[in-house]
């Protein structure tokens, strides 16, 4: 009669390597990390375009006081350039904004004319007239810096000037659609005399804001699918348990 063990004991399996369920689950994390950065970041700047511009879209500054003893208060050139290794698309055209400025003449007295120029236009303007050039602007707070440009010229009136790519007279605001080049603005009593006092805001619009929000946040969204994918294939991986193997059956007794 043939008779067979009834005593199987089981014998361990081999431990299993985990490096790749480890790999998964830190790639994951880092994925994740990332996404939700990008996120946050997408949903601050969506916040700061809805609720940090006027209802025409501008970022707009407080009323602040620009003033001159001279025939006019410029800036120095301001430099629109777009980077040859942009792409198209970034800076197509309107895309770099507007730019509004809206002034008040603190002496009703004298009107005050506001434009914008090519530097180049500006500069063969105002030869030879005093003016003060405007080194720095900081808006919070408010304090600005000026270098003066001797001269004895008298300036032509400068609504009478063609040159203007946008211009303000009789307190109505300057609306100028930025454009690759160097600018600067001028800021002149209308009759191009001297003592210049301006109260004015700052504001601009630019479609960037709100469409960096969007290249930030619908790639971390997708980001972090991808890792809630690799956390959870890396987390099962790493939790699984084998169970152990049984023995080989032994051979049936003679």
């Amino acid at each position: 009669m043939t008779t067979y063990a009834t005593n199987i004991t089981p014998f361990a399996a081999p431990e299993r390597d985990r490096t790749g369920p480890v790999l998964t689950t830190v790639a994951g994390s880092v994925i994740a990390v990332l996404a939700l950065v990008m996120v946050l970041a997408g949903s601050a700047l969506f916040w700061v375009s809805d609720h940090k511009t006027d209802a025409a879209g501008y970022y707009t500054t407080a009323t602040h006081h620009y003033s001159t003893p001279t025939r006019a208060l410029t800036t120095q050139s301001l430099d629109v350039d777009v980077d040859d290794d942009a792409p198209d698309w970034l800076f197509s055209s309107g895309t770099f904004g507007h730019l509004r400025i809206d002034p008040r003449a603190t002496d009703s007295s004298k009107p005050v004319f506001v434009g914008v120029a090519r530097t180049k236009d500006v500069d063969a303007y105002l030869e030879e007239v005093q003016r003060d050039e405007i080194t720095d602007l900081d808006f919070d707070p408010f304090s600005v810096a000026t270098s003066r440009v001797p001269g004895e010229g008298r300036p032509a009136m400068p609504a009478a000037q063609g040159f203007w790519a946008a211009s303000s007279t009789d307190g109505r605001p300057l609306d100028w659609k930025v454009r690759s080049g160097e600018w600067s603005v001028v800021m002149m009593n209308a009759d191009g005399s001297p003592g210049v006092n301006v109260d004015a805001t700052v504001g601009t619009k630019t479609p960037l804001i709100r469409n960096l929000a969007w290249i930030l946040t619908l790639p971390g969204l997708g980001l972090g699918l991808i890792a809630l994918v690799l956390l959870a294939f890396g987390v099962r991986g790493i939790t699984r348990t084998d169970r152990p193997a049984a023995a080989p059956a032994p051979a049936p007794a003679g």
